[in-house]
Parts: C-alpha cells; structure tokens; sequence
C-alpha cells in the first residue's frame, strides 16, 4: 500500500479548508454586527436631516420667525431622541433661512465607544 507523503510539493495540510471557512464567517458575523450598531444611528440621522430640510423650508416660505423655527427644531430633536447637548443655530438673511444642527452620537461596542461627530446644515432660499 503506498502511503501518503506530505513532503510533496502542493499538497494541503489538514483542515486548511476549515480555517479558510472560518475566517470567511467571523468576517460576515463582523459584518452584520456593525451594520446592527451603525444602520439605527445612520436612519435616525437622515430622519432629523429630513425634519430639518421640511422645518426650514416651511419657515423659510412663510417668513416665520427664527423662535418659531427654533422652537420646532427643538421639538422634533425631542422627538427623534437626540442625545444631551445637541445644538440648534438658525441664521436668517431676507427670506434665506440656514439652520445648524450639530450632536455627538455616541456608538458602543463592546470594549470601545465610538462618538460620531454630526453636523446637519440646511439652507433655503425661500422660494
């Protein structure tokens, strides 16, 4: 019976298939673990972002006042669940209105947390 020599060129050891697979499954676990942690933070950013867009537009049209805006941006930052210190600045020039919103999200994991700068800046011309 002629036995196996593993001293031939191209042969494989045993189970390097295995951490090959292994490797591929901790990277696509890796994977749907930051998608999990970043997707719910990145959709309540463009929530806001849309709020803000909607908010600013309507005063921009209508010529409300920069409290008025104000007050309506704070509501929905309320509302979405903004963290604590959120800023909110609002310039007004004729009927261009430009809104500032800016927070720091911060994202955890399991031995770091990560703070996510954001800054939201809308303008509208008022048309």
């Amino acid at each position: 019976m002629p036995s196996k020599s593993t001293s031939q060129k191209g042969s494989r050891e045993l189970g390097a298939g295995r951490f090959s697979f292994l490797l591929l499954i901790a990277a696509a676990a890796a994977f749907v673990y930051l998608a999990a942690v970043f997707v719910p933070t990145y959709m309540g950013y463009q929530r806001m972002s849309e709020a803000t867009e909607q908010i600013v537009h309507r005063a921009a049209t209508q010529n409300l006042s920069k409290a008025d805006t104000l007050a309506q941006l704070h509501e929905k930052a309320r509302e979405f669940g903004l963290p604590e210190g959120y800023s909110v600045d609002i310039q007004r020039e004729g009927k261009t209105m430009t809104a500032l919103v800016t927070y720091t999200r911060e994202v955890r994991f399991p031995f770091y947390i990560y703070k996510w700068p954001v800054k939201i800046k809308v303008k509208d011309l008022g048309f």
